[in-house]
């Protein structure tokens, strides 16, 4: 996903990851997409305000995760905190790095 540009998140001491005042992070069912609540895992969303040159400003990833809440992390960071659980069962293994490992 190194071309969505703000989605650069912050861990902090407590291991959480922080969306920026640029970026959104949203985490969706699977059976319709709707809006996970806090702490419920789903299909994780990236939200961005800066791409402009391309449609780069939301992207349904293949990862799995959950928003944990905002605004009231004990690091004292304002804004949506989250996890990543890691890939989606059956999620194609695909990346820059691992393109060209599978080359050699």
């Amino acid at each position: 996903m190194v071309e969505q540009t703000g989605c650069v998140h912050v861990e902090c001491e407590y291991g959480r990851l922080h969306a920026s005042a640029f970026s959104d992070v949203i985490t969706r069912r699977a059976n319709d997409l709707s809006v996970c609540g806090f702490d419920e895992t789903g299909i994780v969303e990236v939200v961005s305000a800066l791409p402009k040159s391309y449609c780069g400003h939301a992207l349904l990833t293949e990862d799995e995760g959950a928003v944990l809440g905002e605004d009231d992390c004990p690091c004292g960071r304002k804004g949506k905190y989250f996890r990543i659980n890691g890939r989606l069962k059956n999620a194609e293994i695909r990346g820059c790095g691992d393109t060209y490992a599978a080359s050699f």
